[in-house]
């Protein structure tokens, strides 16, 4: 991807959950306080129910996508939130035009079917923070590094070590994204090619043995055996509020101590704690890029190469 410049354009499209402008203007400012242009799909903030809040039909959301796909000289496509919704749009996108004028995906959560099925085709995108921020806000952080990748500044991290990691150093494509996501897309033609792979993966409000069960559930489809590094990001609102004293910390303990015994027989270097997710610091990840992870006893440092 082409490094973004004063001038360049910037799309916002809600392929998911509703949202209203309102949501979105600190993003907006900050486009436009980067000397950055940005259009906005024409039903971002249109509404429909069906069981959840939309930002419009399936017709609606998915012509706004390609709309954003095939624009002939935008640089980035800033998702405007997650939610669901997503993948009920996946299997009808045409990348004939944009793999003529690529360009950046940007979000998170429900947005991991988007950088699966483009991960799949060897097209990176970058999981970073949608247009939308989280109650509590965002940290200077989440910014910042969004748009050190999008001016093509490596991106390069320093974390301290948990007792969950298992030291080593490993080079490879990271790829991954919500762990419920990926889960809902075993067997489709949308999960990323894991083989030799670094796997990241975060989640919030979910059940202690839902985690299980999906983990269990990715190593019966034969899906972890193939990897060869793993990055934990954020675990957080887990279970029941008023029964887990993690609840509102951004790295829950529980969750990790699953997610470690569903590891452990694999000879992998892993890393917890790694500031990505639903939470107030979630730090910019470029899936289908080239990383290298290095897990010392004390600190891990994570950077990009490609």
């Amino acid at each position: 991807m082409k490094p973004i410049k004063k001038g360049d354009t910037i799309l916002i499209v809600a392929p998911a959950g509703a949202v209203k402008k309102e949501d979105i203007q600190p993003a907006i400012d900050l486009i436009t306080k980067l000397g950055w242009k940005y259009e906005i799909g024409k039903n971002t903030f249109n509404h429909y129910y069906f069981g959840y809040n939309y930002s419009g039909t399936v017709k609606e959301r998915l012509e706004d996508l390609q709309w954003a796909l095939d624009h002939p000289h935008a640089k980035a496509i800033w998702f405007a939130r997650g939610g669901y919704g997503g993948v009920q749009l996946v299997d009808f996108l045409k990348l004939n035009k944009f793999k003529e004028n690529p360009k950046w995906l940007i979000g998170y959560s429900d947005n991991t079917v988007f950088h699966q099925h483009f991960n799949r085709r060897g097209i990176p995108t970058l999981h970073a923070t949608v247009c939308k921020s989280l109650p509590q806000g965002q940290s200077d952080e989440t910014y910042t590094t969004l748009v050190d990748a999008l001016e093509n500044r490596k991106l390069e991290y320093e974390i301290e070590s948990t007792s969950f990691n298992k030291p080593g150093k490993v080079e490879g494509i990271l790829t991954g994204g919500n762990l419920s996501i990926l889960y809902s897309l075993l067997g489709s033609r949308s999960l990323d090619h894991w083989e030799d792979k670094i796997i990241f993966m975060e989640d919030w409000y979910e059940n202690y043995y839902h985690i299980d069960r999906m983990l269990i559930g990715l190593k019966r489809a034969g899906v972890l055996n193939k990897i060869k590094g793993l990055l934990v990001g954020a675990f957080t609102k887990m279970d029941s509020k008023d029964e887990n004293k993690f609840y509102d910390e951004p790295f829950d303990q529980e969750a990790y101590k699953i997610i470690a015994l569903r590891f452990q027989k694999y000879n992998i270097p892993m890393a917890f704690g790694f500031p990505g997710g639903h939470i107030f610091d979630t730090r910019a990840l470029m899936m289908g890029g080239n990383i290298i992870l290095d897990i010392q006893k004390d600190k891990v440092f994570l950077r990009n190469t490609i």
